[in-house]
């Protein structure tokens, strides 16, 4: 009995070591799996760095650049507001010009219509005055 069990107890052993060799190439295989998917996301991370970095770089580029545009963007706004109150002071100047034209053009208006008046009489006082000679002059000459 004692074979018997011995058997028994080494087909027991066998049919363990069996299933935990199974078991461990089961396992072993997972390992591997699971380096693979490791050394995947080492290099992914890796990756992920070298991007992150460049991102980086860029972000402090345009910063710079933003910095820069934003500058030239407000020393451009300084001038055009500069050339704007230029412009409307010589607009108000011009304005003031023209109103000071403009007054002076009615005022020669009336004066030219003033004189036209004036000649008008003038005129009108002459042709009195040449008609009054000639009857004094046609009555002198009836007269002598």
């Amino acid at each position: 009995m004692n074979e018997r069990n011995l058997a028994g107890e080494l087909a027991l052993l066998a049919t363990e070591v069996d299933s935990l060799s199974k078991t461990l190439v089961q396992r072993e295989a997972e390992l591997a799996d699971e380096r693979t998917r490791r050394r995947r996301a080492d290099a992914d991370v890796a990756s992920l760095r070298e991007q992150l970095t460049v991102a980086r770089q860029r972000a402090k580029t345009a910063e710079r650049e933003i910095g820069k545009l934003s500058t030239y963007g407000e020393h451009e706004r300084h001038d055009a507001e500069g050339r704007e109150r230029d412009l409307r002071e010589r607009l108000a100047q011009a304005e003031a010009a023209r109103d000071d034209l403009r007054g002076r053009l009615e005022q020669k208006e009336r004066e030219r219509q003033a004189l036209e008046v004036n000649i008008r009489e003038l005129m009108a006082n002459l042709r009195h005055a040449a008609v009054k000679a000639e009857e004094a002059s046609n009555h002198n000459i009836g007269a002598a």
